[in-house]
């Protein structure tokens, strides 16, 4: 295994941070696109349900593609569909447009998703690929802390066109990056032929592995309460507490902050402690969260403060779960690490697809609903992980 250098590891960071940024800086202006386009929240939520379900597709397909065509070259078309979809969200004349530009721009992020993580299982394996996983977690989660100030300041000097223009200017210097500092990591010989038959095989060879099925659900649990987080949030804080997007801004990055400093301590315990025992302690913590959540909603104590500390202990759990569930589950697919990334992204960005509009049609919009189904979501991760991982044994390496 060939070791990572500082910039290309800074560069795979930069690629996985392409997908949060392009929901996050444009969060603080759902209201005022709402207004812009003369639509409904739900309307407007789709938005995000979209690009979520890009994201699914993408990685489901991105990943036998990567297997076939080799990494750096996908990365580089999805990277370029990235930018020019950018600038088709600028020129949307209705909600509508709107919402299939946001589909396509979240299938080009899912290319970077997957080569991401297909790019780390060809360099690394074992507790090696763990800690390269967290880092790039920690390198990523960055990306919710700096994208929704940004947006927020970008609002200041127009109106929600300019959060895309943005995107299509990042999305172009990250594309050079690549260009630069990333090579083919995937040898021609290693490489699988592209067919239905082919990549039909190899999801039923992946799928046939219970505990990555487990895996990859306990991952989708928990990104779907980052998508009711992501969706309802915006609503939830301007609304509910008369925030400016600006406020909001601040409010949101103060709670993700807490997920940035988990994976950072996430990724240094990887050094003594297996990933089982990090990812056990995440469920705790999920447990913990879903009785915090359960009871100030119980005595109706809402204030914006209690509210964020709500909201950190959610991101503290997922710190600890999802960079540990990635490693496990990509842990035993070395040859088809294209694939099995695709599906852990699909089965994630499917489950945030279908969270993000169920919160407005059966919880609302407001702090109680909002947080009622983000409970639920890791009350469903913690039952998931406990008994179906109460058996998994820590790996010494």
């Amino acid at each position: 295994m060939k070791s990572i250098s500082k910039r290309q590891n800074a560069t795979l960071g930069l690629i996985s941070s392409l997908g949060p940024f392009q929901f996050d800086t444009y969060l603080p202006a759902l209201p005022a696109i709402m207004i812009f386009f003369g639509t409904s929240n739900t309307m407007v939520q789709l938005t995000i349900t979209a690009s979520l379900f890009g994201m699914a597709c993408g990685q489901l397909l991105v990943g036998p593609i990567t297997d076939s065509f080799g990494r750096r070259r996908v990365l580089l078309i999805a990277l370029m569909v990235f930018v020019i979809t950018s600038v088709a969200c600028v020129l949307a004349p209705n909600i509508i447009w709107m919402i299939i530009s946001r589909f396509v721009l979240g299938f080009s992020a899912a290319g970077g998703f997957v080569t991401v993580n297909a790019f780390i299982r060809d360099m690394a394996s074992g507790n090696n690929a763990a800690k390269l996983y967290a880092t790039q977690a920690t390198i990523s989660s960055m990306a919710p802390v700096v994208a929704p100030l940004v947006g927020g300041q970008l609002l200041l000097l127009g109106d929600w066109h300019v959060v895309f223009i943005f995107l299509a200017f990042i999305g172009a210097a990250v594309m050079g990056l690549v260009w630069l500092y990333l090579p083919e990591t995937l040898p021609v010989a290693q490489r699988s032929r592209l067919s239905f038959a082919n990549t039909f095989n190899s999801w039923g060879s992946v799928l046939r592995d219970p505990r990555f099925v487990l895996l990859t659900c306990l991952s989708g649990f928990m990104f779907g309460a980052i998508a009711t987080f992501i969706a309802g949030a915006p609503f939830a804080l301007e609304e509910g507490f008369k925030l400016t997007p600006t406020q909001y801004t601040f409010a949101f990055a103060s709670g993700t902050i807490v997920l940035f400093t988990a994976n950072f301590i996430n990724r240094h315990q990887l050094k003594r402690l297996a990933s089982i025992h990090l990812i056990r302690f995440g469920l705790a913590m999920a447990v913990l969260t879903v009785v915090i959540l359960t009871t100030v909603n119980l005595l109706g104590i809402h204030n914006l403060f209690i509210s964020m500390i709500s909201f950190g202990f959610v991101f503290l759990a997922i710190g600890f779960i999802n960079p540990n569930v990635m490693g496990l589950a990509m842990q035993e697919h070395a040859e088809r690490a294209g694939v099995a990334a695709g599906l852990i992204g699909f089965t994630s960005s499917l489950f945030g697809a279908i969270a993000a509009p169920l919160t407005s049609v059966f919880f609302g919009l407001d702090i109680v609903g909002v947080t009622t189904f983000m409970a639920i979501l890791l009350g469903c991760a913690a039952l998931v992980g406990f008994i179906g991982l109460r058996r998994e044994q820590p790996v010494v390496h």
